[in-house]
């Protein structure tokens, strides 16, 4: 989408003093026009499909890419149809259909919501815009804008990136980017206690599966929560390959960062969109204090 432009980078003096790190900023992805970093990567998929001749776009989302698919398919007269899972409590979808898109629910979780607009897509011609072959492809290569935008914002060399993950995309796509400029940064993940694949995977030091039926989706942890990581490999790859940390969160320290990333600093960042912020603070003592270290809010 030619309106989007560059996210604020901000210092948290407040974070600094605490942690006791000199150079802490926060990446707001929350500027972006539909309020996350799923912007990045929504005009890239349209146009693709747009390049392909499809009838139409489809993902399945938990909201967040829903609706920026939504509005990126409305600016260029594409028909958007998004699945979302059926107990999700935040999809987003009354956003989606003023938007213009068709709303779907369908599924017990995000991953079934994928399945069946994957199987939708294959039906109807339509492009397929979930995170997996080309459409994931596309969302890495977007995601790396951000790492181009701190290189030139940040004062001082980076030193660390956090940021939340559910499927690891954009961890994969700042990974790529970083190696693109030769630099050696850092990627910290934290996920959702219990409920995240990829910090799963991690831990076990291979890749994993969690079990469906036991994942514990909230209205705090949803947009985290998933039992099978799509680009878990390639996210394994941006913390292991870096030196970088990975964490879980609980659902009252994720509240907890989203509410002091309002108190003090007045940003308001969903608790999901915050969770860099527990990586952050639990490796804070491991760190160069030299270096910049960015939580990157992603909305």
């Amino acid at each position: 989408m030619e309106d989007r432009r560059e996210t604020a980078l901000i210092r948290l003096p407040c974070l600094e003093e605490r942690l006791r790190l000199p150079h802490v900023y926060a990446k707001c992805e929350m500027g972006n026009p539909t309020g996350t970093h799923k912007d990045r990567i929504a005009g890239g998929l349209v146009l693709a499909a747009i390049r392909d001749g499809a009838a139409g776009v489809t993902a399945g989302s938990c909201g967040n890419l829903g609706v920026a698919l939504s509005r990126a398919s409305r600016a260029r007269g594409l028909p958007c149809t998004v699945f979302v899972p059926i107990r999700y409590h935040h999809t987003r979808s009354e956003e989606m259909t003023g938007l213009g898109a068709v709303v779907i629910a369908q599924g017990d979780n995000y991953e079934a919501a994928v399945r069946a607009s994957r199987s939708f897509a294959r039906k109807r011609r339509l492009f397929d815009a979930n995170p997996v072959g080309r459409g994931g492809r596309i969302a890495i290569l977007a995601y790396g804008a951000i790492v181009d935008e701190l290189m030139a914002q940040c004062p001082v060399p980076l030193g660390s990136i956090w940021l939340p993950v559910g499927n690891g995309t954009c961890a994969a796509g700042l990974h790529a980017r970083l190696r693109h400029h030769g630099v050696e940064v850092r990627i910290g993940v934290v996920g959702s206690a219990g409920n995240t694949a990829l910090t799963a995977s991690l831990a076990s030091g291979r890749l994993v599966e969690l079990d469906a039926a036991r994942l514990l989706e909230t209205e705090v942890n949803e947009p985290l929560v998933n039992w099978s990581s799509f680009h878990a490999r390639e996210a394994m790859d941006a913390v292991l390959g870096t030196g970088g940390h990975f964490c879980d969160a609980t659902d009252e320290q994720l509240v907890l960062a989203s509410d002091g990333m309002f108190r003090h600093a007045g940003l308001r960042v969903s608790p999901a969109g915050a969770a860099g912020l527990v990586g952050l603070r639990a490796f804070a003592s491991q760190l160069d204090r030299a270096s910049a270290h960015v939580v990157v809010l992603t909305g």
